[in-house]
């Protein structure tokens, strides 16, 4: 079934359209920008009274899984980030609950990482390893959720057929779906919530053959 639905719209509306699109595109990727550097303020800082007792190399040896759990933030953050980017890249304008879905996915990752902050500072607390994995899961959702709205709504661009757009939701769903998987594991410890997040590479495969099974081999219908 395919969801886009071309929608006679005035001038002005389209207008508004392309002009909100871009106003999202600036916000969100100046977002993103803050965040990335929000992570790199986690790291020890030179005045940190910690590095008077201890080598650099010390207090990283001594803080291997909080550096661990810092490394995967980060890898999600530009993850997400480029999923965003790619999802922008091929709508022709914006609505105003697609804004509002995009700045929500990023209230949810400032989220995580304000509950990462806890998880560090309270040396692996569980509740706040059971939020981490909440919102960044939350923030995925709402995505894949957001993306389909465009397609439904035919905010996407013409460049883009129907095959590829499912491609693109298929591609959107591992990093969420493995971060709900590590929730439970949240309250087992920090080692075992962080090891759990390798499952992304099965979670992957498995969306990888879902993608080929029912999207590239799938005809068009004269409907889509």
């Amino acid at each position: 079934m395919d969801f886009k639905i071309k929608k006679n719209i005035s001038d002005s509306e389209r207008e508004r359209g392309v002009s909100l699109l871009t106003s999202v595109k600036v916000l969100i990727n100046v977002l993103y920008a803050l965040m990335i550097f929000q992570v790199f303020l986690i790291l020890p800082r030179p005045d940190d009274p910690v590095l008077s007792r201890a080598s650099l190399m010390e207090v990283f040896l001594s803080n291997g899984m909080t550096l661990l759990a810092i490394v995967i933030g980060l890898v999600f953050i530009v993850m997400y980030w480029i999923m965003f980017n790619r999802q922008i890249g091929n709508l022709r304008r914006s609505s105003p609950v697609h804004a509002t879905l995009a700045v929500t996915q990023m209230i949810c990752l400032m989220l995580y990482l304000y509950f990462l902050r806890f998880d560090i500072e309270l040396d692996g607390m569980r509740m706040a390893l059971v939020m981490e994995s909440f919102f960044l899961a939350l923030s995925g959702f709402i995505g894949a959720i957001n993306w389909r709205y465009a397609r439904l709504k035919g905010l996407t661009s013409d460049q883009i057929d129907h095959n590829e757009e499912q491609r693109v939701f298929y591609e959107l769903l591992p990093e969420p779906t493995t971060s709900l998987f590590t929730l439970p594991f949240a309250f087992l410890g920090v080692t075992i919530w962080t090891i759990a997040f390798l499952a992304i590479v099965p979670i992957t495969i498995i969306f990888n053959r879902m993608k080929r099974k029912y999207v590239v081999n799938k005809p068009v219908s004269p409907n889509d």
